[in-house]
């Protein structure tokens, strides 16, 4: 809660909220205290995710079956984005990537995701990295050499085999340059 005391002749004093305020004046003065409207977030758009591999694509029977959402406010974007390997009928090689929907203002690494191996009911991290000025995120997974982890690509094999049951997800909150 705010306190507010009012020793000119007038003065307007607006709450936002869920703030408060209490309005004292002394002598002849008056305060007109007017609420500010509640915020309201954006509600999350879906788009178009697409993706691939930094070598030989995957093939689908069907359209792949990606799916993304983002709520952006002014420069700041934030974004899911779900894949699922339902009607994948080869993996291709290489490091997988999606495209985020806008261009990344400055360089990320987004630590929020997950794979979801089905077949042995363990999950395995997702992380994403992105350049400034660049829409594709390059996926990431994790290894560990002693007692020491790092990120590898996210492919076929790395970190596991992947089968038609699995998926993955991964988010996050970024600037955008757009």
């Amino acid at each position: 809660m705010t306190t507010v005391t009012v020793t000119t002749s007038t003065a307007v004093v607006e709450v936002i909220p869920p703030s408060s305020a209490t309005v004292t004046t002394s002598g002849a003065a008056t305060a007109t205290v007017s609420v500010a409207p509640d915020f309201v977030w954006p509600a999350p758009a879906e788009f178009t995710v697409e993706g691939g591999t930094l070598g030989t694509q995957p093939t689908f029977n069907g359209p792949p079956l990606f799916t993304g959402s983002f709520v952006k406010m002014g420069s700041l974007v934030h974004f899911e984005i779900q894949v699922d390997f339902d009607n994948i009928t080869s993996f291709g090689s290489g490091q997988y990537f999606v495209n985020l929907p806008y261009p990344a203002a400055f360089a990320y690494e987004f630590t929020a995701g997950c794979l979801h191996d089905i077949s042995t009911s363990r999950t395995y991290p997702i992380f994403g990295h992105v350049f400034a000025g660049e829409s594709q995120l390059r996926l990431e997974s994790m290894d560990a050499q002693g007692n020491t982890t790092f990120n590898v690509p996210f492919e076929q094999g790395a970190p596991v085999t992947l089968n038609v049951a699995d998926n993955f997800h991964v988010s996050g909150t970024y600037i955008t340059s757009a």
